[in-house]
């Protein structure tokens, strides 16, 4: 369930209630030099600044919105505190308004969407509620935009986003109506979305996908990283805010992944295994088995997810170099589909199996160089049994612009899809683990996951700024 909050701000009021204003006496004695806005006392760099409005009533001409890098961090989970800040102006340089300066509500942000914002309460390491009401809020207001003409919805659990998405979001989209969902989650919180207008297969002529804009909040934001601009703002957070008011809405590619009638989602740190609706999960960045899968399912814990992106190293350091000595060897028959044709490999002992959409699972993790923004193109990357040194040694080059896939124990190729028959034994699925979007799928053994790219239809849009 979500929970749907009242209206509590009002837009007449916001140009001057935005927290830490700065400069509330303004003067005209403003420069722009190098990126560099200076004026009494103040100096503000390009890379930090979220817009610039001019919106009526206001007792200021220009108001500047900024989210300098955190100064203060949680002891526990490292976490920024965000604090926006405002300038206030009576004039500003030209040319630094020709580069900030806000020039209205794009039309997914316009009169006739309907405006959730969904506030996934547990992406990432829970940042997602302290960014809406710190950053993203008076954002809004300061754009013209407050409640009720946006609507608050935070989760409650992990299948909140999902059962949104299949019941008022998708009830939206096939009456022809026109919406934006801001997404304050990880990949995940997208996924739940695909899920949730797909699951039940009932859309009707008249479907309108929903827009997505994303503001990464999760672990590794793959979907973000890969359909944004590479950009010198150190901070994801203002090139998301960015995009929100500058962007493009354009048709995102999904794959789907079926799985055998015996396999189950793990969810609850893999204490929960529930059947799989139709069999089937859809997705818009990785489809994985072996190494990459394990990672993902081992590290999804309270306890790991405190460390961010970072669980990822620590849980691989025991999957690398177990006590036992040699890492797990990976027992499945894989089938490769490329222009209808079937091949299958002769390899059946594998430590990496990772098809994908996207280039990077991290900002710095380039997994699949050849992959461009929405092309929509599935490409897999694979490799046999190998030690733990080794493993490290090919992936390492992921973290060098890809250059995993020069070495010659890497195959890399696009695909249309592909087919893995698992051959581990035994009743525990810990070596059966697949990964859909961040999601873990066990399969019974002697089970199977075929994943296929979908069929041209148009599930949603989301928001970039390419």
């Amino acid at each position: 369930m979500a929970t749907h909050q009242p209206p509590t701000s009002s837009p007449t009021t916001a140009q001057d209630e935005i927290a830490n204003p700065i400069n509330p006496n303004p003067n005209d004695g403003f420069t722009y030099n190098n990126g560099t806005l200076k004026g009494n006392e103040i100096e503000i760099k390009d890379e930090d600044i979220i817009t610039v409005t001019s919106i009526q009533p206001s007792k200021h001409r220009y108001t500047i919105l900024s989210l300098p890098p955190p100064s203060d961090t949680s002891p526990e989970t490292k976490a920024p505190a965000f604090s926006i800040q405002t300038t206030h102006a009576k004039s500003l340089p030209d040319e630094f308004l020709k580069r900030h300066q806000f020039q209205g509500l794009p039309s997914y942000l316009g009169p006739d969407s309907y405006l959730p914002i969904l506030i996934s309460t547990v992406s990432g390491t829970g940042l997602a509620p302290s960014f809406f009401e710190e950053v993203l809020r008076p954002v809004l207001d300061a754009i013209g935009l407050s409640e009720p003409q946006y609507e608050v919805i935070r989760t409650e659990s992990t299948e909140s986003i999902l059962q949104y998405a299949k019941g008022k979001l998708l009830r939206g989209a096939n009456e022809g109506r026109s919406q934006t969902v801001i997404l304050l989650s990880g990949d995940g919180g997208v996924v739940d979305i695909i899920n949730g207008l797909l699951q039940d297969g009932d859309r009707s002529s008249t479907y309108v996908p929903p827009s997505l804009i994303q503001i990464p909040l999760g672990t590794g934001n793959a979907l973000f990283h890969t359909l944004h601009k590479q950009s010198p703002r150190p901070s994801l957070y203002i090139q998301a805010l960015r995009t929100l008011l500058t962007g493009t809405s354009k048709p995102l590619p999904t794959f789907s992944a079926s799985f055998s009638p015996g396999s189950r989602l793990l969810t609850n740190e893999g204490q929960t295994a529930t059947p799989i609706p139709n069999n089937k999960i859809h997705g818009a960045v990785v489809a994985s088995y072996g190494l990459h899968s394990t990672l993902v399912a081992d590290s999804d814990t309270v306890e790991y997810r405190k460390h961010g992106a970072k669980r990822f190293g620590l849980v691989a350091k025991d999957l690398l170099f177990p006590d036992s000595g040699a890492p797990h060897k990976y027992l499945a028959s894989v089938t490769l589909v490329r222009n209808g044709k079937e091949e299958v490999l002769e390899r059946k002992e594998h430590t990496y199996i990772l098809a994908t959409l996207v280039s990077n699972l991290e900002k710095t993790f380039t997994i699949s160089p050849a992959s461009r923004p929405l092309d929509g193109v599935l490409r897999i990357v694979h490799f046999g049994a190998k030690s733990g040194e080794q493993t490290m040694n090919i992936m390492k080059g992921a973290y060098e612009d890809g250059k995993h896939i020069e070495s010659a124990d890497v195959a890399y190729e696009a695909i249309d899809g592909f087919k893995i028959s698992f051959q581990e034994t035994g009743e525990s699925w810990k070596w059966r683990r697949c990964c859909v979007d961040g999601l873990i799928v066990g399969v019974e053994e002697g089970g199977w996951m075929e994943v296929k790219m979908g069929k041209g239809e148009e599930v949603v849009r989301i928001v970039s700024d390419l």
